[in-house]
């Protein structure tokens, strides 16, 4: 968590992307792993749930893989570390296998200090924001200049996705939290 004066973000979330040195033959995993799932006429890859440290994997034949359900990318190394020790402990990949792996999305949550959103204001002021009410609570915003899209509430929250390190989630932010301010879309909330 990063607490600034205006501002607290929270990562709820890291997708790692990467794979493994070596193939996995799905159906053995899927008959080792206890509490794997598959459906293969709907999806190619395996499910895999690990307790400790919590995380969650999709794997494929070809040894490629998904690792979700961290709040740190250390802790993201951490889970596919134990993972691929697993994996070796069950016979799945041989005592080489290694890995390589890179953060493909950043999910946090931004809680603005004593603002709330007009998000009528919001939605005049970014030509390309979308907001439903009657189908979603939120607005939806992608910056231009970056991947980023934020989902912008009512309530001065945000969440924002689509970046993939910390550095580039803080100034992301920061730049979207500067045009929230300068086209005076937030309000003070009441008792503040």
């Amino acid at each position: 968590m990063v607490i600034l004066l205006d501002y607290e973000i929270t990562i709820q979330n890291i997708v790692m992307t990467g794979s493994f040195s070596e193939p996995i033959d799905l159906n053995d995993a899927n008959t080792k792993l206890e509490g794997s799932k598959r459906n293969w006429k709907r999806f190619p890859g395996l499910s895999f749930k690990l307790k400790n440290p919590s995380a969650a994997f999709l794997i494929f034949r070809n040894g490629k893989f998904v690792c979700t359900g961290t709040k740190s990318t250390t802790k993201s190394q951490t889970a596919i570390t134990a993972f691929l020790e697993l994996l070796k402990a069950k016979g799945l990949v041989s005592n080489n296998c290694t890995y390589n792996c890179s953060v493909k999305n950043l999910v946090a949550s931004v809680t603005l200090a004593v603002a709330s959103i007009s998000l009528e204001q919001f939605t005049n002021q970014f030509e390309s924001a979308l907001y439903e009410p009657d189908k979603f609570p939120a607005a939806i915003y992608k910056m231009d200049q970056s991947k980023a899209t934020f989902l912008v509430f009512l309530t001065g929250k945000l969440i924002c996705s689509g970046i993939e390190n910390e550095e580039t989630l803080k100034n992301t932010v920061q730049n979207f939290y500067t045009q929230l301010i300068e086209k005076s879309v937030t309000e003070k909330t009441p008792n503040h």
